[in-house]
Order: structure tokens, then sequence, then C-alpha cells
């Protein structure tokens, strides 16, 4: 019997692209939700509230709140932002959700179902040794994963750049823009810095996890504030993006000003920090469901060669979603 040799692959179509877009912005609303039910069945267990969110680390919410956080992590990185810098802060608040994951708090609250044993602090305040393990077994992952990443994206980088140069077309047209090399720079810094800091930094165990959930809220903040900036550059003339735009404004002004406010007043006293958490990731889960509904019946641009003809079975290398 003959084997018909295989044929050309099926072009991506536009409809593809959109769906693997509004797919993609689902999954990360449904990770959050995973998560709150996760914490809500621990504290249906117990009388209390852990002091934070990343406290329930120490709970057998572990796998769930380290898994939420990789998954978002991997949607932020790979999600095509719709400008350039909001494309770049997505990308650095991907980078950082990890570390959050997995260099836990050393807050570890008292509020279990499961007393974690042994203890994660030590009398001295200093971390119990399976909890530096588990530290420095998961950054280096993180490490050689996120190297591995950043070569591979180069590659990519560099063969588009000669493929569009050379009209030759080795891969579908895609537009190197300068925020991307930007993003490869500060990626490779990102990880030569950590290297450094967890080699040479000794509070990286004790102080990295705080550092790093600061600066993913400051470059989630920055993601929307790029958005809004975008819309009002290219469609300031259609009433309906300024509306959303407005909105958009209006959630990160609640996320600066909210978190700053219940920093400082502690109103919720011991489980302060729990609330700025809770706070900050449900506003900018309303931001991101905001943002799908905006763009939910938005089509994919064609991109178009130097003849002004379709480029061949590739779609805008911005699909909106």
């Amino acid at each position: 019997m003959a084997v018909q040799p295989l044929g050309p692959a099926e072009p991506l179509r536009s409809t593809d692209a959109i769906w693997t877009y509004r797919y993609l912005r689902i999954a990360m609303v449904g990770a959050v939700v995973l998560l709150a039910a996760s914490i809500g069945i621990e504290r249906s267990k117990v009388d209390c509230w852990q002091t934070s969110i990343s406290a329930y680390y120490y709970t057998p919410v572990r796998a769930i709140f380290v898994g939420t956080l990789i998954a978002v992590a991997l949607a932020l990185i790979a999600y095509k932002g719709r400008g350039p810098w909001e494309d770049l802060s997505l990308n650095l608040a991907g980078m950082l959700a990890p570390v959050v994951a997995v260099a836990p708090t050393t807050d570890v609250g008292r509020c279990w179902s499961l007393p974690p044993i042994p203890l994660p602090v030590k009398d001295d305040g200093s971390l119990a040794e399976w909890v530096v393990a588990n530290i420095d077994n998961n950054i280096y992952a993180l490490l050689i994963a996120g190297l591995l990443g950043l070569a591979i994206s180069a590659i990519i980088a560099v063969i588009s750049r000669v493929s569009n140069r050379s009209n030759q077309r080795v891969m579908a047209p895609i537009k190197v823009e300068r925020t991307t090399l930007i993003g490869l720079a500060l990626t490779a810094l990102a990880l030569l810095s950590t290297w450094w800091l967890i080699q040479n930094w000794d509070d990286f165990d004790t102080d990295a996890h705080g550092y790093a959930a600061v600066l993913t809220f400051v470059f989630l903040i920055g993601a929307i504030l790029a958005n809004v900036i975008e819309n009002w550059r290219k469609r300031r003339e259609e009433r309906r993006h300024k509306v959303w735009s407005w909105v958009y404004m209006v959630v990160a002004a609640l996320m600066v000003l909210g978190g700053i406010l219940i920093w400082l007043t502690r109103i919720f006293d011991e489980h302060t920090v729990f609330a700025l958490e809770a706070y900050e990731i449900t506003l900018f889960a309303l931001y991101w469901i905001a943002q799908t509904a905006e763009n939910w019946f938005e089509r994919v641009e064609t991109e178009r060669s130097g003849s002004d003809t379709p480029a061949e079975g590739a779609a805008s290398t911005r699909p909106s979603a």
C-alpha cells in the first residue's frame, strides 16, 4: 500500500489566533478562581485566615498556589500585549511571578488545617533546611529554563530579522520591535542578577519573595497604563475605546492608591498583607476581564509584504482577542 506524502500544513486562520487568545485570557482568570477555591476549602477546615495569601504556601494549598502562579506567569509571557510597552510589562511581571511562588514568604502564619512539620521557621528566625532546599532547587530550575527560553527567543529574533531583510520566507514574517530586543536584554540581565543574588545575597531566601511580589504588581499596573496610552494614541477617534481607557485608568489608580492606603493604615491589622494581595489580584482580574470583553469581537489584521499583498498563510503577529 502506497504511503501518500504529507502535504503542506494548513495555514493558521485568523479565527484560530482569536480563539487562542480568548482561551489564554480566560485561563488566566480561571487560574485565579482555582487559587481562591483552594484557599476557600482550606478556610472551611479552620476558623481563621492566614496572614497573607502567600502564607498558604505552608498549608495544603501549596501545590495550587505554586502551580497557579507559574501558570499565570507563562500566560503573561506568552500573551502578546496590545502594544510593545504593555507586552514588555507583562513579560517582566511573568518573569517575577515564579519567584513569588518558589521563594516563599517567611511570615508563615499560624492558621493551618494541618501544621507543617518540621516548622518552616526555626526558633532563631532562620528558615528550616527543607524550605531552603526547595528554594535552591526551584530557583536554579527557573534559571535554567529561563536561559533556554532566552536563547530560543534570541535565535528566533535573529532569524526573523535576517529573513525579513533578505525577503526570504524561512518563517512567517514577524516584526521584531525595538521593545522585543529591550525585553531580551532585560531578561538576560534579570537571569544574571538572580544568579548573582542567590550566590552572594545572604538574605535572598528570606527577602526575595517580598521584592518579587511588589515588583510583579508594579509591572502589572504598568501594563494597564501602557494599554491606556496605546488606546489613546491609536484610537483617540473611537468613543468606545475612550470609555474603556477611562475604566482602565480608574483600575490602575485604585491599585496604586488602595495599595498605599491599605499598607499605611494597616486597617486589617495582622491580615493587612492578605487584604493587600487579594485587593490587587481582584482589581487586575477585573481589568483583565474588561479588556477581554472590549476586544472579544475584534478581528485579526493581515500582515502585508512590501508588494502590499497578504503574507502567505500568516496572520498579524498581534492577534486581537
